[in-house]
């Protein structure tokens, strides 16, 4: 199982990206590396932008006939009206779970359908607390570019948090695992 992914750019749709969040964002990598990615994910952008965004999503994702969808690999919920729109898509798909991590505390997840897990992304310079919910820590790979998360933050990381171990010399895919997927449990993502 291959669980589909829809992403926008890196950095330009992520409003409340943290200085850390931008430096060592990998999403951005890809579209360095691979010349394809930068354009499809424009051609995402702009989709997501169309009147008829939510129609093309439940066909999309109805033929896609997985369980499972990520909601941005890259970017993240850059208006109220975009985040309506993808609970609107996960209101008429009640049967498959949807994944985002988002930085974007300020908007209204008040109507938020039970079958979004949403993680608060948070970095070392993240300066506000985000509100309840699970959350992802990005933590430094080793080379000590990462730090502790700063004030109220730091007082939401449980010691018992799960450390993500894809691509850690460990033969396991997220499919696999679906920590995450079904929000089991706040996480922590090692930069890479």
């Amino acid at each position: 199982m291959n669980i589909p992914t829809w992403s926008i750019p890196a950095i330009d749709t992520c409003p409340a990206a943290t200085e850390h969040c931008k430096r060592y964002c990998y999403a951005k990598k890809a579209e360095n590396i691979w010349r394809g990615v930068r354009p499809s994910r424009d051609r995402n952008y702009r989709a997501s932008l169309s009147p008829d965004f939510v129609d093309r999503m439940v066909g999309l994702v109805g033929r896609a006939g997985s369980e499972y969808i990520r909601i941005h690999e890259s970017g993240d919920f850059y208006s109220q009206e975009y985040l309506d729109k993808w609970f609107e898509v996960a209101r008429r798909l009640p049967d498959v779970s949807f994944l985002a991590f988002s930085q974007c505390f300020d908007l209204d997840w008040s109507e938020i359908p039970p079958n979004i897990v949403r993680y608060w992304t948070v970095w070392d310079d993240t300066s506000d607390a985000p509100p309840p919910g699970l959350i992802a820590l990005v933590k430094d790979d080793g080379s000590g570019k990462i730090g502790e998360p700063l004030g109220a933050v730091a007082d939401r990381i449980p010691n018992t948090i799960k450390m993500c171990i894809k691509g850690k010399g460990v033969d396991l895919t997220c499919e696999q695992c679906l920590w995450c997927y079904k929000g089991k449990g706040d996480i922590v993502f090692k930069l890479h």
